[in-house]
């Protein structure tokens, strides 16, 4: 933990130091709100947030409170594999599922490294010692402190002053074992602030600006119990008990764009062989498939409510998709939507494209500090650029835009389509309600925004 040790050694020398003083140094009275003090209720529930979440691996250690250090070998059902990344919790996971008659079983080889909610790491020889640790945790699904739907969006930067209030120190925290050393070390500093304002994550997709010390204590709060935190023994909940045929029905309907991400038939992988596919389940029971610009036509079909959901696939040139499958599980998170069919022992997964395209454009349009202007405007092949010069484009993550100039704002609203192809505007004063359209999206990149409409043609370029 060679973050602290540094730390706390620069901390050391600078305390010396400060007793001779100098003119360099910079005496600031750190906002009272803004604050970080030990045992505080936000510190403790900064804590709790950045507390070691032992859970993604429980499949393994069946522990929510400590982590199986990676790479670790095991064997599933007679099959050993090395689990390297989260990729391997879900071969166990697809191993498991396999049949639905067997007795699944998993056999560490040890010794193993495992990681405690305090970011302790130990060494484990055999499963009595593992067991003897778990104990520590909480059982299946019970309530435990760790808060796992808000989480920080780093690099954060933290401020230490010593006791005549000068400003000694500039930490970068980089992750959530740092802030946890740090929250735990706040008795060594005479005061600590956090530097605002910064982002957080809620519930994995939805980043929200906090603005001082109120506001995150407040956040963490209402974040906490407000999602499924998965603490679970089975792999990324892989039931399917809230899931309806309408809503299997609107989850394809808000993407046209499926990849086949996984095809597993009679105990071979054929996922390579459709790697270039994509499928648009349409409304009406009507599949198309696009390979490589060829489409094909077929059907499908759900029915089934719960976990007894059964999804009908019929495409004619394609057999190998051709069944009555079961719906395993629906996962959707992370910009990302998949949809994982079983059929003794067979597995069909696919995932959506859409959601990432349009997370990828917002993210572009919202990076922090982003401001935008027109590059080019042109109506009717008539070029008319200079009537927005000096106007600046902010995007915000509440769907809110805003056109300023020379202390003018002009409010409206956009929106990112579920296919990423078109992005709608609509502002209220003119001159910019001239961009009231819904603009095909000819292309994105960090700096720029292509977009056309008709006879339009609009080039967005971000200047911060």
């Amino acid at each position: 933990m060679k973050f602290l040790k540094t730390t706390l050694v620069l901390f050391s020398v600078l305390l010396v130091l400060s007793s001779c003083r100098t003119e360099e140094i910079q005496i600031i009275n750190p906002p009272i709100e803004n604050e970080l003090v030990a045992n505080s209720t936000v510190a403790n529930l900064m804590k709790y947030t950045v507390t070691k979440d032992g859970s993604d691996d429980n499949i393994i250690d069946r522990a929510s409170c400590l982590s199986v250090k990676l790479p670790v070998t095991v064997t599933v059902n007679s099959k050993e594999i090395t689990v390297n990344d989260e990729d391997g919790y879900e071969e166990i996971e697809d191993i498991f599922d396999l049949f639905d008659d067997d007795v699944d079983s998993i056999v560490i080889s040890y010794p193993i490294e495992v990681i405690l909610s305090d970011y302790t790491v130990k060494t484990v020889n055999s499963d009595e010692e593992l067991e003897a640790l778990a104990q520590n945790c909480k059982g299946e699904n019970e309530d435990d402190d760790d808060i796992e739907c808000l989480d920080f969006y780093y690099p954060l930067t933290a401020s230490v002053f010593n006791s005549n209030q000068e400003l000694i120190l500039t930490l970068t925290i980089e992750n959530d074992e740092e802030m946890y050393e740090l929250i735990g070390n706040l008795k060594d500093y005479a005061a600590v602030t956090i530097d605002f304002p910064f982002k957080v994550i809620l519930n994995g997709d939805t980043y929200v600006y906090i603005n001082n010390m109120q506001e995150l204590e407040e956040a963490i709060a209402a974040a906490k119990n407000s999602c499924d935190e998965d603490d679970d023994n089975d792999y990324n909940d892989d039931d399917c008990d809230g899931c309806t045929t309408e809503g299997v029905k609107e989850i394809f309907a808000n993407c046209n764009e499926w990849i086949v991400e996984k095809l597993y038939i009679d105990q071979t992988y054929l996922t390579d062989e459709y790697k270039d596919f994509v499928f648009n389940f349409k409304e009406g029971g009507i599949i198309l498939v696009n390979k490589n610009g060829t489409v094909y036509e077929g059907s499908w079909e759900v029915s089934g409510e719960a976990n007894d959901m059964k999804i009908v696939v019929n495409v004619p040139d394609f057999p190998d998709f051709n069944a009555i499958w079961y719906l395993h599980e629906v996962k959707e998170g992370s910009g990302e939507v998949s949809v994982h069919l079983l059929l003794e022992g067979n597995h069909l997964r696919f995932k959506s494209q859409c959601s990432v395209v349009k997370d990828e454009l917002s993210d572009i349009l919202l990076a922090e500090g982003s401001v935008w202007a027109v590059e080019n405007y042109k109506n009717n092949g008539v070029d008319e650029t200079e009537t927005f010069t000096n106007y600046q484009i902010y995007f915000y993550l509440d769907n809110v835009v805003k056109a300023k100039k020379d202390g003018v704002v002009m409010v409206g609203s956009w929106e990112v389509s579920s296919d990423a192809s078109i992005l709608a505007l609509n502002f209220s004063d003119a001159p910019v309600n001239e961009f009231n359209k819904e603009w095909a999206v000819v292309s994105t990149s960090e700096i720029q925004v292509v977009l056309e409409a008709n006879d339009r043609r609009l080039v967005i370029k971000r200047i911060n």
